[in-house]
């Protein structure tokens, strides 16, 4: 009997030991487990970054990427009011021709050189893009006053803070090229460093440590390409990707009814229009163009092909978020039998009863260019709902969806008769899309000298008040003259899964609001 319990004893203290070893153990290995957990970020998006270097702006939603590492001297809140960004203060002495930027003090690169005036020149040169592109064709120089004091110096007077939030002419650091000017890497001052790049399937970024501002929570942020819109869905409900951006708009309603997706919507400062050809073809004709706007009904386009997504512009240039956005506009509204009207009066019927008006033995047949890329599903939707919609009075219209370069080339040559296109100068809150229209501009297709006088004195002042009643008046020539006719203001829409926590959408675009998002540790 003794000897049993001895047995007995012996097996019950070995049986503890293993307990005890075991639970030991898996305590270590939870701890490490713990220790090395990292609050990773993985998000779906439909290109890569097809440039680093301040000479070009990356395409697609390559440029939310380029945000993220690169930051300008001036920024927008959440709700697109001006800020400090790299410049804590700014003033101009003579209203708006000369402005003076005072930059951040200890501010660092991602390689441990300092933020300086020298660094805000350079960012500036001959060869950055935003001299070359010219939305900023009236600065005349940019001078470092002395380490962190910077004078731009415009050939007018302008509201250039406004024009300093584009993240498309960001501040580089000089290291970030050769002695003989050849790009290394890009340098940023941005929350987050470059660390590595597979053309074509992800980039990651790491938090920087030593960011001047609020240090944000993210260890590091995988971008992965995705280029289907599908399949970025799926990689996001499947768990293979963290968030989404540049989501169908058939897949939202069905998104915000999964338990463990969160959907995020706002208006944002997009919208798409139908660009005419005002210098050549039948779009020459502003009756023409009046007969298109009264025909679209841009309401029936958002609640049936956008499934709800967006707001009609009617006509409307400016979504509501805008500066100077006139909120009394006479906005057009469908009326069909009315557009018959303005083409019979202008001389067309359908002489040969084929369905298809036409005029002086011409067939009142347009082309409608669509470009491939991001936006390319919704537009394409978007063409075949105008497409109907003109077959109704009988204009006939062939949907062309082509590259970038083919577009350029048609545009060049004037060999087009509509372009559906979105965006374009409207990166914040400032009106300057105006200048899509305006002669000079490389993207213009109409050719009024009315319409450039006023554009370019509503640029020419830092006076609100007057700037309002310019920007109100434009908005009333555009729907008039209708060099373009407005259809959606656009909708930002970000999805995640539920374990992502903190993110706040904005309405500035592109721009993906990181700060303080972090990813819930029970995923």
């Amino acid at each position: 009997m003794a000897t049993n319990k001895k047995r007995k004893n012996l097996n019950v203290l070995i049986t503890c030991v293993i307990i005890a070893s075991f639970l030991l153990m898996s305590g270590c290995v939870d701890s490490e487990e713990e220790a090395t957990t990292t609050n990773e970020l993985t998000v779906g998006i439909s290109t890569d970054v097809n440039n680093w270097y301040l000479s070009q702006f990356p395409d697609g939603d390559g440029r939310f990427v380029w945000s993220q590492v690169y930051e300008t001297l001036v920024r927008l809140d959440t709700d697109l009011n001006i800020e400090p960004g790299l410049a804590e203060s700014w003033e101009t002495p003579d209203n708006g021709t000369t402005w003076i930027f005072h930059l951040r003090e200890n501010v660092y690169f991602h390689d441990g050189t300092p933020l300086n005036a020298d660094a805000v020149v350079f960012s500036y040169s001959e060869d950055s893009y935003v001299k070359k592109m010219g939305a900023l064709r009236a600065l005349k120089s940019v001078e470092a006053v002395d380490d962190t004091t910077v004078k731009f110096v415009m050939a007018k007077q302008m509201s250039l803070p406004f024009y300093l939030t584009h993240v498309a002419w960001p501040i580089m650091s000089p290291s970030c090229v050769d002695a003989e000017g050849n790009f290394i890497s890009p340098i940023g001052t941005g929350p987050f460093k470059f660390e590595d790049q597979v053309t074509d399937q992800e980039i990651i970024l790491v938090r920087n440590d030593d960011y001047w501002g609020e240090k944000y929570v993210l260890d590091s942020v995988i971008f992965k390409v995705i280029p289907e819109a599908t399949t970025r869905v799926m990689a996001l409900e499947t768990g293979e990707i963290d968030m989404a951006i540049k989501l169908p708009e058939y897949d939202v309603s069905r998104l915000e009814e999964e338990d463990d997706i969160e959907v995020y919507r706002t208006l944002t400062t997009f919208t798409d229009f139908l660009q005419f050809n005002c210098n050549n073809g039948v779009f020459e004709d502003k009756e023409v163009r009046k007969a298109v706007a009264y025909t679209i009904d841009t309401e029936e386009m958002v609640d049936t092909v956008l499934e709800g997504i967006g707001m009609a512009a009617q006509g409307r240039a400016f979504t509501p978020t805008m500066m100077y956005s006139n909120p009394d506009l006479e906005l057009y509204e469908p009326d069909v039998e009315k557009a018959k009207e303005i083409l019979a009066d202008d001389g067309w019927s359908d002489s040969d009863n084929d369905g298809i008006l036409d005029k002086d033995g011409k067939p009142l047949t347009v082309t409608l260019i669509v470009g491939k890329g991001v936006w390319a599903s919704r537009h394409t939707a978007m063409a075949e709902a105008i497409q109907g919609s003109l077959n109704e009075i009988g204009m006939d219209v062939d949907i062309q969806v082509l590259e970038s370069a083919a577009i350029t080339s048609l545009e060049n040559d004037g060999d087009f008769d509509m372009l559906l296109r979105t965006g374009y100068f409207v990166w914040g809150p400032y009106p300057r899309h105006f200048f899509v229209h305006q002669s000079t501009s490389p993207y213009s297709h109409y050719n009024n000298s009315e319409y450039d006088v006023l554009a370019n004195a509503a640029d020419s002042t830092v006076d609100e008040d007057k700037q309002q009643e310019l920007y109100y008046q434009l908005q009333e020539m555009v729907l008039e003259e209708l060099p373009a006719f407005y259809l959606v203001h656009e909708e930002k829409i970000v999805a995640a899964n539920s374990y992502v926590k903190g993110y706040e959408i904005t309405a500035e675009d592109p721009w993906l609001n990181l700060n303080g998002v972090y990813i819930e540790n029970e995923q």
